[in-house]
């Protein structure tokens, strides 16, 4: 259990939160995703699922009853909150949700050498940017061959991949 600040009697249970939070979200996004999957994958998301939730909600129950006996607090810190928000950190969490919202329209290849290419840029303080996006086109290039190729597994299609299929066959 967290330590409990010498200036205040109630824990905070906010930060304890987040990721049972995420947890839940994920797996009902997870489940709502394999509904047209085999159903193995389908047995496995609700074992899963099932296990993740029931484990979140003893842990939520916890929580809040800790809430109702009065020894804790749900308080976000807005003040120390929104600038911690500001790093390299967040900054990539965000390009991976860009990831995931733009490959569709962007295509597999152009998507993937873009997050590669800003990914390194942000983790890596934006040095050598000529090098990054070389070695990130040269990556997903190799995601392309490995994926299209070797597994004959269809991904999001986009201008580089109509020039690449032209090129190929």
């Amino acid at each position: 259990m967290p330590k409990i600040p010498k200036n205040s009697d109630k824990q905070n249970i906010a930060g304890e939160c987040i990721i049972p939070i995420l947890g839940v979200l994920f797996t009902v996004y997870y489940v709502y995703s394999i509904v047209d999957a085999p159903w193995t994958a389908q047995v496995n998301a609700v074992l899963v699922g099932t296990t993740l939730i029931l484990v979140s909600a003893i842990f939520f129950i916890k929580k809040l009853s800790l809430l109702a006996r009065g020894s804790a607090e749900f308080t976000i810190p807005l003040k120390r909150f929104l600038p911690s928000l500001q790093t390299p950190q967040t900054a990539f969490i965000v390009t991976s949700f860009l990831y995931l919202i733009l490959i569709d329209f962007l295509g597999f290849t152009l998507t993937t050498t873009l997050f590669f290419w800003t990914s390194m840029l942000i983790l890596g303080h934006r040095k050598r940017p000529y090098h990054k996006a070389i070695l990130s086109v040269i990556m997903a290039l190799i995601g392309y061959a490995v994926f299209i190729v070797m597994f004959e597994t269809r991904l999001p299609i986009g201008i580089l991949e109509h020039v690449l299929g032209k090129v190929i066959s």
